[in-house]
Formats: structure tokens, sequence, C-alpha cells
């Protein structure tokens, strides 16, 4: 078995090495707790109003803009995971477990699978309702969207337990995946003609679920329970305030 440590992380243990960590169960439901005060689909209004055709076509279109640049944002840093995940030098891919999850998601992500990738779904979808290849390049997204996902990207790099709470635990709460897609999708079909050209939207829940599994063992000590609460919090609280500003395109 190997043991779980910090990665590229300062060095925060002198604060708090006096304290013993909470239990990994309560820790996660303190985690829970704070992603119910600020909880980016809850604050969502603008996907179930794509859902029932109630957004105008103006609007789907800064939507997919923004999901295109978003995805394209994260889906460059993916390997970060890959190549800090702890299990990385298991005997052979059978053997690992933080390595196999993030290569594979990695692979679906950038369409070296089945099908496209998101990313290039939400290019086909762009293209679909109207939008050139010079208005996807060229789109300038909330600023709201800049420091949601900076800030995402921030911790990915900072350490691998950071970026396991935030794009693993947290990541099904910062980004449209899982049931929230498919509303979307559906609503793009059924409400504005859009067709899906393949991209599978069918393990996002099963890779969420995986990847919280996956927190638990890293969130044993106090030091990294620390910085992922605060992780998690900056994460949570960005993405909620990009939630908001893009509420207003449909009140």
């Amino acid at each position: 078995m190997y043991r779980l440590t910090p990665t590229h992380c300062p060095d925060d243990t002198h604060r708090v090495q006096h304290t013993a960590p909470q239990g990994v169960d309560d820790y996660l439901q303190d985690l829970d707790a704070l992603a119910a005060a600020h909880h980016r689909v809850a604050e969502d209004r603008v996907v179930p109003a794509i859902g029932a055709g109630r957004a105008s076509r103006d609007v789907v279109r800064r939507v997919l803009l923004e999901h295109y640049t978003v995805g394209k944002w994260i889906t460059a840093e993916l390997p970060l995971l890959v190549a800090n995940a702890p299990d990385a030098y298991s005997f052979t891919m059978e053997h690992s477990t933080h390595y196999r999850h993030w290569a594979q998601r990695f692979a679906g992500e950038a369409g070296y699978l089945r099908g496209p990738s998101p990313v290039q779904a939400a290019v086909g979808w762009c293209r679909q309702i109207g939008l050139t290849d010079e208005d996807i390049r060229t789109y300038t997204p909330l600023p709201e969207t800049i420091a949601a996902t900076c800030t995402l990207l921030f911790y990915m790099r900072r350490s691998y337990e950071e970026g396991l709470a935030v794009l693993g635990w947290a990541g099904d709460r910062v980004t449209a995946r899982g049931r929230q897609a498919r509303t979307m999708v559906g609503g793009l079909e059924r409400h504005y003609g859009l067709t899906d050209d393949g991209a599978n939207h069918a393990d996002d829940d099963d890779h969420g679920t995986h990847a919280r599994e996956l927190f638990r063992p890293a969130a044993t000590t106090q030091a990294v329970q620390v910085r992922c609460r605060e992780a998690i919090r900056n994460v949570l609280l960005t993405t909620a305030c990009r939630a908001r500003a893009m509420n207003r395109w449909v009140e």
C-alpha cells in the first residue's frame, strides 16, 4: 500500500502539527455542509431555462461559448492529475487507482476514446446555432468565468490532493456534468434544433462517484484537510458568483 503525501505544496504543517485530523466521515460531512451553502447547481437558473426552452437563442449562444471556454481550459490541465497521481509508478496500470482514473478521464475528455470530446461537441453546437469559428476563438468570457476557472486550475497545479478535492470531490458541483449536462443537451435538441454529435455524457456520474471515493484516503491528515477545505471553499465561492452572473441573462 502506498501513502498519500502532499505534493508541490507549501509547508503548512507548523500550523496544524499539534492538532489531530477530523475523522474522514465527519470531514466529508462538513464539506457537504460547505457545498450546500455555495452550491453552483442550486444557484443555476440558466440550464433549467434551456432545458425548458425558455432561454433566448442569444442566451444559448453565450452559454455555449462559456461552456466551450471552461472545457478548453480545464481539459488541457487534466494531465497534471495524471502526472501527480501518487500511484503513477505502480507495477502496471492495473495496479494503479488514481493514475488509472485520471488517465482514463483525460482520454475521454480529450476525445481519445469513443466519440468526440466534450469540447469538440461544444464547438459543434456553437456552429449549429450560427456562430463562426472566429466567434468562438475571439469570445471574451465573463470575468466570473475567468475567476472561477483560474481558481480551480490554481489548486490543480498546487498539489494533487487539492486538485483531487476541487475536480474530484467538488467537480460535479463546479462543472456542468451529470444530470445538469443531460438537461442542457435535451433542451438543446428539443427546443433549439441542435443535435448532439456523439459526445459521451453517460459516464459523468460514474466519474464523479469514483473521484469522490479517491478523495477519502487523501483527506486523512490535518494539513491536507485544511488545504483542501480552503480550496473547495474558494472554488465553490467563485463558481457560485459565476452562476449568479449568468442568471442575469434569463431574469
